[in-house]
Parts: C-alpha cells; sequence; structure tokens
C-alpha cells in the first residue's frame, strides 16, 4: 500500500460518524487522550468504576485499553468492560513499558489471552516485548531496540493474531502478511508526553468506519505524524507545538490529508 494511496475519506467520515470511544486510560495523560479525540470528531468517555462497565460499553462504539497507570483495581476493570463487549466492539490495546516492568508484560499477556485486540499499538520496545524479543527498554517512551521493526511487528501480529501499529521514526502497521510503512512525523511527537496514547485512542475510533484494521490504522497514524509535523512548522518548542498541533488536529479533513499526501514522500510499499 502506498501512502499516496491511502483511503483519505475515513478522515470526513470519522467527523461525520461522531463516534463514542471508550478509554480505559493513563491518569497521566487522560486529558490530552480527552482532547484529542474531541478534536477530531470523536466522543470520548472514560470511566474508573467496574460497576458502570456495562452502561459505558453499550454507549462506545470502539475501546481503548491504556497500561500506562495500572494496577489491580484498574485490572478489574479492564476485565469488567472486556466481559460487557464480549467481542462485539473493535478494541485496542496500548501496553505502555511492558518492554520496562515485568509486572506489565504479565498483565498484558494475560489479557491478549483471554480476550482478542483488533490492533495492538505501541512503540518498538513494548512491541517487542510482546513479541517476545528481549527487553530493551528505559521508561515508558523507550522505544528504540536493536531488532528489524518490520520483523518485531510481523511476529507479534502473527502471534496474537491480530493488526499491530508501531510507532516510531517510521511506523510499521501489519497484520502479520501485509505491510505499511509511515516515514512522515516530528520529532516533536517523541517529546511529547501522551503521544502514543493519543494514538491509541484515536486509532480506535478510525475501525468503527468499516476499513480493515491495517488500513484505518495507516490512515490515523499518517494523519497524525503528519499533524504533528505541520505543528511543528511554526512553533519554537514543545508548549507551543502543543497548542498548534491540537488546532491542526481540528482542521483535518480528508481534504487538508490529501493535499499534505500530494506534497509528502510516495516512498512506502507493501514488504
Amino acid at each position: 500500500m502506498k501512502i499516496t494511496n491511502l483511503p483519505a475519506h475515513l478522515i470526513d467520515q470519522v467527523r461525520q460518524k461522531n463516534p463514542v470511544v471508550l478509554t480505559v486510560a493513563n491518569d497521566v495523560t487522560a486529558g490530552k487522550v480527552a482532547d484529542a479525540l474531541s478534536a477530531c470528531g470523536v466522543s470520548p468517555i472514560m470511566s474508573k468504576a467496574p460497576e458502570e462497565a456495562q452502561a459505558m460499553v453499550s454507549l462506545a462504539d470502539a475501546i481503548t485499553i491504556n497500561l500506562g497507570t495500572i494496577n489491580q483495581s484498574q485490572l478489574a476493570l479492564i476485565r469488567a468492560i472486556l466481559d460487557a463487549n464480549a467481542g462485539r466492539r473493535p478494541v485496542v490495546l496500548d501496553p505502555v513499558a511492558v518492554g520496562s516492568a515485568d509486572y506489565r508484560l504479565t498483565i498484558a499477556n494475560q489479557l491478549l489471552s483471554d480476550y482478542y485486540f483488533s490492533v495492538i499499538r505501541g512503540n518498538a520496545s513494548e512491541i517487542a516485548a510482546l513479541a517476545g524479543f528481549a527487553p530493551a527498554g528505559h521508561g515508558i517512551d523507550a522505544g528504540s531496540i536493536q531488532y528489524d521493526p518490520v520483523l518485531v511487528a510481523k511476529q507479534c501480529a502473527h502471534h496474537y493474531h491480530t493488526c499491530v501499529l508501531l510507532t516510531g521514526r517510521t511506523d510499521v502497521v501489519t497484520d502479520g502478511q501485509d505491510v505499511f510503512l509511515n516515514p512522515t512525523g516530528s520529532s516533536m511527537l517523541t517529546v511529547n508526553v501522551g503521544s502514543g496514547d493519543m494514538l491509541s485512542s484515536l486509532t480506535a475510533a478510525y475501525l468503527t468506519v468499516g476499513e480493515s484494521p491495517i488500513t484505518s490504522s495507516a490512515v490515523i497514524a499518517t494523519a497524525f505524524s503528519m499533524t504533528g509535523a505541520a505543528a511543528a512548522q511554526h512553533t519554537l518548542g514543545l508548549g507551543q507545538w502543543q497548542t498548534r498541533f491540537f488546532d491542526e488536529l481540528s482542521q483535518l479533513t480528508s481534504e487538508r490529508f490529501t493535499a499534505q499526501l500530494t506534497h509528502g514522500k510516495d516512498d512506502n510499499n507493501d514488504q
């Protein structure tokens, strides 16, 4: 799949659909995630009470499970939500820092064993840990590994029979067979706390518009990184960039996305 062949119409479809995304959030970044969803025409809901899992799931079109501030109480909530969902809605797993902490990796492996996830979205260290490679991370944003990211992503996708979105200098999206590479982006996305969390919940939203997980993930990953790059052109530092980034997200349309693609790179292909 070439980057210029991405179905840009999905961006307007998401805005028209106004899907509701239920996020079990990372406490550190919950506000940013809600703002990013809202900027893209998505309605965010979040919960911390297992007692309301059934009600929250009934409102949702898609679900994101983020392990950023996981504990046993939140794990009970996650299981209540996934049990209530019973596979009816797409679910994205964001396995934050599983490459750095055995406790998190154990929980992630248990969840992946017990439930099906439509997409796993993580950095290279996180995806490598899930795929069984030796850990290489130091902190939640440790994304560098010594292995080929495409190999890592494909092995993880094969193992869990799902789609993997591995984000980094070049994003890798794969279902274990087909591969999409996204080389666009901005260094600001790597230093902004919560970039991955925002993308995970946005990926869930894009899974609601009927395309395959690999296609939906490729579209939002590319749109997200290109938005980050566009915001960086008009800012001096991280604070200004964050404001500009949300402005750019709120103005993201199929037409703007297509225009950015036309002036961007055309060197992605199936592997």
